[in-house]
């Protein structure tokens, strides 16, 4: 992702520093000893009227020998002096001098019971003991003294509740790969008497080693020039904590906040994604809550896997942070807790609120963002059913901390369901202020349900009691019902009545969301439900076709199964389980088996010989494609558009072959709903292991498809659930259920877009403005185009390219409606490389600037003759590469060179791309990575972003579902390069190529292709997904794999005058669909295919008795047409077989 245009006047500077050296251990203890008394007096002067202990630490850590030393001054508030103090240390760690003297006493049960968010100092008393002392403070003295020292190396050691995520945990280490140190350590006195270390500030110096980076709370340096790292907090915090090790350090400024990045090695490209990533969240927080506390945010780059949070920074692991969904999941969680948990405190006594509200404004926010927070609200319910409900439930005032998938399930998502709940029930607006009246008030305490309970009722003027205490004091959830639902005429139209039944113990105070279908506009309406049964009666002017209760999982409860398809997470779920392995590879199926048992799931293995039949009382795991069980189990099932066959299935519209391949299917259990089965199948073999490791973090998913040995996810699914007790059909019995378009929702904020909505317009604006007659062939306002394009190359700092030094790369070709010769102008800029390993070599980001002007060619018959202003094609896409290159030019440079290139002539033939193949520059042909061309991407909408012809090379698929991880953004690979641009001059040449594309209108090649039908909001999109991509494609170590396929496919002819069609039926496809047939993503009103029936979503799959083979296909056909010529059309929906006429309309 880029920089945000509201940062252009404080352009970011990026900064990458070295590391000063460190002093000898010696020199450092005797320097911390002599400096010690000063610290100790200004200390002592700063606390007198604190309201928090004051902590003075002037540290050594040798991670050679896994030691630290420290010499630490404590001032207490001024009502605590005088009096005897009492502390714990870690048990490894010795006091050697005191003043005035320390008394060693006996452990007393608690000492160990430090929690913070990120963990407890249980483990540190388990593996080191506890330590506990007395210190009396003379009359009037407030502060004491003392020198410490010992081993720090409790080693990580994975939980085996943590199997899914591979995360090790540790109370503390210093070690010659880092340093973890934090309050579940011990590692610094902490108060217990009289005065309790609840809160408190600091200042903190230590030696950093030669190369190292030592990361703490608040406000410093990381390393400074005399081998210290120096860190103090403007305000109270929780703990002190302190993380680092051999870094290299990246930073930016945003606005008065400086980002930080720590990473082990260089890598400026993964830094600067986490820069940007920090300003926007820093940003869009801000603005929802208040002002941001201190005066860095950082990421730190963990030496083992970890996703902790502290004040100012985050510790995350190597794999974590490299995982693309991170940023827009873990991150801005991380981040988040500089306000919930860092700055407002948690009060762990009476229960941690924290947790579930940074995942409401973090990871549920970022998929409401991208239109799923429907779907992330079901898994966490989800994940309730599947881990708590049953077994381990507990009320919200006793959580903690998450140690187990069931307390995640309860802690995180039970408190995360009740802000949900409470938003609905306030509204946007009055939630929005009572998250910033509950900072305000709290900020810098420790808050409990109760302080939030306090803020809301402030905001609202209501009385939160019984739903607090339903939510925070009981267990379970609501357990909902849905009967007697009949429809009368009434009135001017109908009424729907029924029963809404609470089946749990007690009844909950519940605004039950209830909707409506009916052949007009859905009804969506809420039922007040506070006894175990209420009755509801509503009325609709249309016919109402079926009933849906909480359709978009509103409320905290059970999930009944059928609401949900079955899902891996059930499976893994599960506390007993039964596997069935086949004599085929039986060791490495039990080793992958073995890996995935824990304390809360054992799994009973058994042989298929052994059993004859499902366990009739467990999810059951059916392995190998050999399997006697799974022929039984897994055969076809169309309705979830499931083929099982002999060589391979056909799943989600995508055939997979068993060879080269693995899959994994769940289905429910035929006995019982509430359980599944799943088979699993995997070639080679040796993809079983990396199988094993994988597919715990699939579990929401319902089928999944790898390819290779390393198991890469190529395909991913989850059945449609549509016989749920709470979805009621109201018609007549064999009818398909008819569920209710909803309307959209908005979140409650949004990050600021990566691009400015406003510039990129600005560019669509100019070119397809009136005076530029729609950039024709070898027109004025063509070349106008070209040199418009040329200053703004110019501009965002690029260099020429073209082979005489300069923009443009001149050819002449014949064209136009009057057949004539003309000057044709390629626009060449170049972002430099930086790594001399890449010379000679480049990524191309294209885009065609020409259009039709008045009509040439393939305009419409009604059209020729008028403007055809090109704003969709291709305007946007020449908008989305300029505005990428500003970005990009503004960074470090990239790995490898970046050429940007708008083309001439692509609508006469692809013209301009093909003499570039000719005469490649600056760079020769074999020296092209790929081209990523961006062409009509004005019309996104709320489409996926499409990239054609992914066939080109292996990667493609994969490198856009990372993006899509990275960035949020939907994206959808297309195969085939039959609506063909310029990437096809290269895949015809060897080179791997795409198209970026948004979506079919009715504007195209049509005068109505003005600005004012351009979707800016998509093209915002669109150049963050491209950014993501030509920077991958920009630093990469491998080069692409060429496949070979889509080599002269779809290729219209040099200067073509149209593609031979002189008809149209209407149907705008679905450029994703890959069969059999074409899919209609929409339908041109008054065409040729709505007066045959036709609507978006119909499968057309024979036209004139003539089968439909895809989009290419269906070119073909139209061109035996002429108009008048009427059509037998057929066609699918929902299934069903359906068939139509159509006269074909003139093209």
């Amino acid at each position: 992702m880029t920089m945000s245009d509201q940062l252009e006047n404080h352009r970011t500077t990026i900064v990458n520093r070295a590391c000063g050296l460190s002093l000898p251990l010696s020199l450092a203890l005797l320097l911390a000893m002599v400096l010690a008394p000063a610290a100790h007096a200004t200390a002592q002067a700063i606390a007198q009227a604190a309201q928090w202990p004051d902590y003075r630490i002037a540290a050594t850590i040798d991670p050679a020998m896994h030691r630290l030393a420290a010499d630490v001054t404590v001032t207490v508030p001024a009502a605590a002096a005088g009096q005897a103090l009492e502390f714990v240390l870690a048990g490894n760690l010795a006091v050697d001098r005191s003043s005035p003297a320390v008394e060693k006493l006996p452990a007393a049960a608690g000492d160990e019971a430090f929690s913070g968010i990120n963990g407890t100092s249980e483990e540190t008393a388990r593996r080191r003991g506890v330590s506990r002392y007395r210190v009396t403070l003379p009359a009037g003295a407030s502060s004491f003294s003392l020198h410490y020292s010992g081993l720090v190396d409790m080693q990580p050691e994975v939980s085996a509740q943590e199997y899914a995520r591979s995360f090790a945990e540790t109370p503390g280490i210093v070690d010659p790969k880092g340093v973890y140190l934090a309050g579940s350590t011990l590692w610094y006195p902490q108060l217990v008497k009289p005065v309790a270390s609840e809160l408190m500030t600091y200042s903190l110096e230590v030696n950093t080693p030669a190369g190292w980076h030592l990361i703490a709370p608040g406000n410093g340096v990381s390393s400074g020039s005399d081998g210290k790292a120096r860190w103090t907090t403007p305000s109270a915090v929780d703990e002190i904590s302190l993380a680092g090790g051999p870094l290299v350090e990246y930073s930016a400024r945003t606005g008065k906040i400086e980002a930080q990045v720590y990473l082990h090695e260089a890598d400026p490209a993964l830094a600067q994604k986490y820069l940007d990533a920090t300003s926007r969240y820093l940003r869009m927080y801000s603005e929802l809550i208040g002002p941001y506390p201190y005066e860095k945010f950082a990421l730190v780059e963990n030496f083992w896997e970890t996703g902790y949070g502290m004040p100012s920074y985050t510790l995350l692991g190597p794999q974590i942070i490299r995982f693309p969904f991170i940023l827009t999941s873990s991150y801005p969680h991380e981040i988040l807790h500089n306000w919930w948990g860092n700055s407002v405190y948690v009060d762990y006594a009476s229960g941690n609120w924290c947790e579930g509200l940074t995942a409401y404004l973090a990871d549920h926010l970022l998929k409401e963002v991208e239109g799923q927070g429907a779907e992330y609200r079901r898994d966490t319910l989800k994940r309730y059913r599947d881990f708590a409900a049953s077994s381990g439930d507990f009320p919200l005032r006793e959580f903690r901390s998450r140690h187990s998938a069931a307390t995640e399930a309860v802690g995180y998502g039970k408190t995360l369901m009740g802000f949900h709940m409470l938003r609905r029930a306030l509204g946007d607006d009055l939630f929005r202020k009572a998250l910033v009246r509950f900072y305000k008030d709290d900020r810098g305490k420790r808050a409990s349900f109760a302080d939030v309970r306090t803020a809301f009722e402030a905001v609202s003027g209501r009385d939160l009691g019984r739903f607090f205490d339903d939510w925070v004091n009981r267990t379970g959830a609501a357990d909902l019902a849905v009967e007697g639902v009949t429809v009368t005429r009434g009135g001017k139209g109908f009424i729907v009545t029924g029963t809404l039944r609470q089946r749990q113990a007690g009844p909950y105070d519940l605004a039950v969301p209830l909707v409506v279908a009916t052949t007009g506009e859905p009804l969506v309406t809420s039922i007040a439900s506070r006894e175990a049964t209420t009755a509801f009666r509503v009325e609709t002017a249309s016919k109402p076709l079926g009933v849906e209760v909480d359709p978009e999982f509103d409320l905290f409860r059970v999930l009944d199964p059928r609401e949900t398809a079955p899902s891996i997470g059930q499976l893994f779920g599960a506390t007993e389980i039964t596997a069935v392995v086949p004599e085929a590879d039986q060791d490495a199926w039990r080793a992958m088996l073995k890996g995935w048992e824990s304390p809360a799931s054992h799994v009973t293995v058994v042989t298929d010989r052994e059993l004859a039949a499902l366990p009739k009382d467990r999810s059951t795991w059916i392995l190998g494609r050999q399997n006697r069980l799974a022929a039984k189990h897994f055969g076809s099932d169309r309705a979830q558009g499931l083929e099982v066959g002999a060589n391979g299935v056909t799943i989600g519209g995508k055939t997979i072959a068993y060879a080269g391949n693995s899959l994994v299917i769940t289905r429910r259990h035929p006995a019982d709903p509430r359980l599944a089965i799943g088979w699993i199948t995997a070639d080679p073999p040796a993809a079983i292991a990396a199988l094993g490791r994988k597919l715990p973090h699939y579990g929401k998913y319902s089928w999944l498809a790898f390819s290779g040995a390393d198991a890469a996810n190529s395909a991913k699914g989850e059945w449609l659930a549509t016989d749920s007790p709470l979805l009621v059909n109201l018609q007549e019995a064999g009818s398909p259920l008819v569920l209710a378009r909803l309307p959209k929702r908005m979140p409650l904020a949004e990050p600021p877009p990566a691009y400015s909505a406003a510039r990129l317009m600005s560019h669509v604006d100019w070119l397809a403005a009136p005076e530029r007659e729609g950039r024709g062939f070898g027109s004025a306002g063509l070349a106008a185009s070209g040199d418009y394009i040329r200053d703004q190359f110019a501009a965002a700092g690029l260099q020429p390219g073209a082979g005489d030094g300069g923009w443009f790369q001149t050819f002449t070709a014949v064209g136009g409606q009057d057949r004539q010769e003309r000057t044709l102008r390629n626009v060449i800029g170049v972002l430099p490389g930086a790594d001399p390993r890449f010379a000679g070599q480049a990524a191309l980001l294209t885009a065609h600037y020409d259009h039709l002007g008045f009509g040439w060619p393939a305009a419409r018959s009604d059209a020729i003759g008028k403007i055809h202003p090109g704003a969709d094609d291709n305007a946007s896409g020449v908008a989305v590469m300029i505005e990428v290159a500003r970005a990009l030019a503004a960074r470090p440079p990239p790995p490898r060179s970046i050429v940007f290139i708008a083309f001439t002539g692509e609508e006469s033939g692809l013209l301009g791309s093909r003499y570039y193949v000719k005469h490649p520059t600056p760079v020769p042909l074999s020296g092209i990575i790929a081209d990523l061309n961006l062409d009509t991407v004005g019309s996104l909408g709320d489409h996926p972003v499409s990239i054609l012809a992914t066939e080109s090379a292996r990667e493609w698929p994969f490198v856009f579902s990372g993006i899509t991880a990275v960035t949020g953004i939907p994206t959808r690979s297309v195969v085939g390069a039959s609506v063909s641009s310029d990437q096809q001059a290269f895949i015809d040449q060897g080179i791997p190529g795409v198209q970026v594309f948004g979506n079919a209108t009715l504007h195209y090649h049509r005068p109505s292709d003005t600005p004012d039908t351009v979707d800016a909001a998509g093209m915002v999109k669109v150049a963050t997904v491209v950014t993501e991509a030509i920077g991958y494609l920009a630093s990469t170590e491998q080069r692409l794999t060429v496949t070979g396929a889509g080599v002269g496919s779809g290729v219209p002819p040099p200067a073509a005058s149209g593609d031979g069609r002189k008809v149209s039926l209407g149907a705008i496809p679905d450029f994703a669909f890959q069969g059999p047939g074409l899919r209609l993503d929409s339908v041109v009103p008054g065409s040729p295919a709505e007066k045959a029936g036709m609507k978006a979503g119909d499968i057309l799959m024979r036209f004139g008795g003539e089968p439909v083979a895809g989009l290419a296909g269906f070119n073909e056909l139209l061109r035996k047409h002429q108009p008048g010529d009427r059509i037998k059309l057929e066609w699918t929906r929902a299934g069903a077989a359906m068939q139509g006429e159509a006269e074909l309309a003139a093209r």
